[in-house]
């Protein structure tokens, strides 16, 4: 007799797929006898079948193969109370194998059913000196069902009140050693949530990133785990318009007990994300508290995860609440792994962070955050280090505004710092963006207004021969020219032939091309009187060093039609 064995599906619900193919024997055919026989009798029978009889002249060869169909036979269809009754007498691999068949391929329900009575029996005698046979079920289960048959099975056991076996289960599935995918975890959440167990489902995906996380940051980008970037990608594809784990932050860390854990595994997210746009970063930068903040951004100060630090940085800054930002700064300061980035902050929030398209901090703002910072008690270096900050930004400010915040700055040395900073920044942008220049000429009307003599030799010094060696975009020379002419116009000659004769007298910095320009522009200025126009030349380009260049500077002027100017500079060479 030829006794047919096939693998049945995860999905039978009390007989094996078998039954109905046409590559084996239903199972009813020639193993109706382990329904009939006890237990003892199928035991002994089961080891006849697997010793055969060895001494018996033409006795029976062994059939281990055999013996394991009918362990599935028994496992198939006797009645569950009976199989945890039976597992009693047998050995305890054949237990296992026994109750793992009955958990794999029966109805899910019937698996959970054993799971809880194999469960309850071996509480009530006692075993806790011998391997569990639930353990086996459960990891069976765990590993090997479906993902929607393991959500079905916890809600089973989660309304029975087993929540060990729920525990259990959950750990066992996302043990590294389970064999589960990420997308497995992704899509066990999302049906645990479906099975209404809202609960189970925020634990489990909080072992699955525990799981994932280990101790803490790998030291190099080239070890971080591409779990977490995948199991966020899985979650992102099966429920796009939902935020995940976003709301699951949030939720976590409503938990006390839960507070640092939750940091470090948002840490270990972000560490590791790779999106273009990352949510996560937006929303602990927008929503969450200043010591969520502070925490999860410490652990990512350091190369080669700083940039997602400023990342977050940004967004925080970008709040609109005062008070909020006062506290962001406070804690930040106080931080010993963020305290020297407290600059980085503190410009970040000037600029208006990832809003900066918004311009920068009006200084009525601005004032209410010092205001704000003296209210929260932080140390008065965070409002000295906010006012230097709010002076040196200078993208998006009038000259009045520059002038006002840089008066607000107390201490003298740090004054003249912001006021060089300010200085080449203003410089720079008004030799690139030609049509501004009349920024320079309010922002040096200010300061002489406010008697800031110091800042205005600064200004004009750097705008004209700046400490950096890069060459000027071209054209320099007509800028600088046209804020000259615009500085004689507001009556400040002093500043504005100061500012000329810097420029003229670089001969390393200005071409003879760009002294032309310089030429054109200030023969339309009223205020400039010819004589001075003349003796500025003959004082600055005519005692250049350099004898081809001035050469250069005659003859182009000479091309230009400006005959009298370079005559003036001929004319200082004898």
């Amino acid at each position: 007799m030829t006794e047919g064995w096939t693998v049945a599906s995860s999905e039978t619900t009390g007989a094996p797929e078998s039954e109905n193919s046409e590559d084996g024997e239903a199972w009813s055919f020639g193993y109706e006898w382990v329904t009939t026989c006890t237990v003892e009798a199928f035991v002994k029978r089961m080891q006849a079948m697997r010793e055969g009889e060895r001494d018996t002249e033409g006795g029976e060869l062994p059939r281990p193969a055999t013996a394991i169909r009918a362990l599935h036979a028994f496992a198939l269809k006797r009645p569950i109370d009976q199989l945890i009754e039976s597992a009693r007498y047998f050995d305890y691999r054949d237990a296992v194998n026994v109750l793992a068949t009955a958990a794999l391929c029966r109805n899910i329900r019937q698996a959970a059913d054993l799971a809880i009575r194999q469960w309850d029996a071996e509480r009530a005698r006692g075993d806790d000196d011998r391997p569990r046979l639930t353990d086996g079920v459960v990891h069976d289960i765990a590993c090997q069902r479906t993902v929607t048959d393991v959500a079905v099975f916890v809600r089973v056991c989660r309304r029975a009140g087993k929540r060990d076996l729920v525990e259990r289960t959950m750990t066992v599935f996302t043990e590294r050693g389970s064999g589960r995918t990420n997308l497995d975890k992704a899509l066990l959440y999302i049906a645990l949530r479906d099975e209404e167990c809202a609960e189970e489902a925020a634990e489990f995906l909080r072992q699955a990133l525990v799981a994932i996380a280990g101790e803490g940051l790998p030291r190099t980008s080239e070890s971080v785990p591409k779990e977490f970037h995948d199991l966020a990608g899985a979650l992102h594809h099966l429920s796009p318009a939902e935020r995940i784990l976003e709301e699951w932050v949030d939720a976590q860390l409503q938990l006390d007990d839960r507070v640092h854990e939750t940091r470090r595994i948002i840490a270990q997210l972000i560490a590791t994300r790779t999106d273009s746009h990352d949510t996560l970063v937006e929303h602990v930068g927008k929503w969450r508290t200043r010591h969520d903040i502070a925490e999860i951004c410490g652990q990512l100060i350091k190369p080669p995860y700083s940039e997602k630090c400023a990342k977050i940085r940004k967004h925080a800054a970008a709040r609109d609440t005062m008070e909020d930002l006062a506290e962001i700064v406070r804690i930040w300061y106080e931080s010993d792994a963020l305290t020297r980035t407290t600059r980085d902050l503190l410009a970040d929030i000037v600029a208006r962070g990832t809003a900066a398209h918004a311009g920068p901090r009006s200084p009525r703002e601005l004032d209410r955050l010092d205001t704000a910072l003296s209210n929260v008690n932080a140390p008065p270096e965070c409002r000295r280090l906010l006012r230097i900050a709010a002076a040196v930004h200078t993208d998006g400010r009038s000259g009045a505004e520059l002038v006002a915040l840089l008066s607000k700055i107390e201490r003298p040395r740090d004054r003249n710092r912001a006021a060089q900073t300010i200085a080449q920044r203003v410089a720079a942008h008004v030799l690139e963006h030609r049509d501004e220049a009349d920024l320079f000429v309010d922002y040096v009307q200010g300061l002489r207004t406010a008697g800031r003599a110091d800042a205005v030799y600064l200004a004009c010094k750097e705008l004209a021969d700046p400490a950096d060696p890069v060459r000027p975009p071209a054209g320099s020379g007509a800028v600088i020219a046209e804020i000259a002419a615009g500085l004689y116009d507001a009556g400040f000659d002093r500043d504005g032939w100061d500012l000329l004769e810097r420029c003229l007298e670089n001969e390393q910095r200005v071409t003879p091309e760009e002294v032309a320009l310089v030429v054109e522009r200030l023969r339309g200025a009223p205020r400039l009187e010819t004589d001075d126009r003349l003796f500025l030349l003959r004082a600055t380009v005519g005692r250049w060093s350099d004898a081809r260049r001035r050469e250069e500077a005659v003859t182009v002027l000479t091309e230009k039609g400006y005959e009298e100017e370079a005559r003036e500079v001929i004319r200082s060479l004898r």
